[in-house]
């Protein structure tokens, strides 16, 4: 089944951009992504094919990228996610 989250990442558009680049192509496992500014940050709207395949993605791929980047908070821990399982998606 699909899962998704939606979440306020609080970086501004060159950061968020910046990062994008450094995740490259859209990894396995991803059906959709949106960014969108909003306010001093950004929204980020995902739909995975499974929490498994982002939980992979976040792990080998996005934290390394972010701490490389310098945009890991202190503790590690990222913004809060509103996650929540697909019911219909049409694209």
């Amino acid at each position: 089944m699909a899962w998704g989250f939606v979440m306020d990442f609080p970086v501004p558009a060159e950061e968020y951009d910046r990062l994008d680049r450094e995740v490259g192509p859209n990894p396995e496992g991803l059906i959709v992504h949106i960014a969108a500014k909003s306010g001093d940050g950004m929204k980020i709207i995902d739909v995975w094919e499974s929490k498994e395949a982002f939980e992979r993605f976040e792990r080998d791929v996005i934290m390394p990228a972010a701490e490389q980047a310098g945009m890991v908070p202190e503790g590690g821990a990222g913004p809060q996610r509103d996650e929540f399982e697909v019911h219909n998606l049409r694209t």
